[in-house]
């Protein structure tokens, strides 16, 4: 019969303060450089896909309904579970601002 009592026990793995630096260096990294999108014009590598994503989809019907509906779902789940209800609005604002994250983060199309 095995003591449980002579049986290692298992810790949790915690923070150190190497992990806390590195971390802080690697955003500081990433950070860094600054990019800038421009949205492509007409004739351009990619303003085919542009358009039919960004133009049409997501600034378009598509977009708007997509998030209306989802911020009014997470309204409506808000009261009830507010771990479901705000990331669902953060998603929300996310889908109707997503033009400009985009060309915040500086993203390639």
């Amino acid at each position: 019969m095995i003591k449980l009592a002579n049986m290692p026990r298992l810790r949790r793995p915690s923070f150190g303060k190497a992990d806390v630096v590195g971390t802080f260096v690697a955003a500081l990294a990433l950070a860094s450089a600054a990019h800038a999108f421009q949205a492509p014009t007409a004739g351009d590598l990619g303003y085919d896909i542009y358009d039919i994503v960004v133009n049409q989809g997501v600034k378009g019907p598509l977009g708007f309904v997509g998030g209306v509906a989802a911020f009014l779902f997470g309204v409506s789940r808000l009261f009830s579970n507010i771990m479901i209800g705000i990331p669902t609005i953060v998603a929300a604002v996310c889908l109707i601002r997503a033009d400009s994250i985009l060309q915040t983060f500086g993203m390639i199309v």
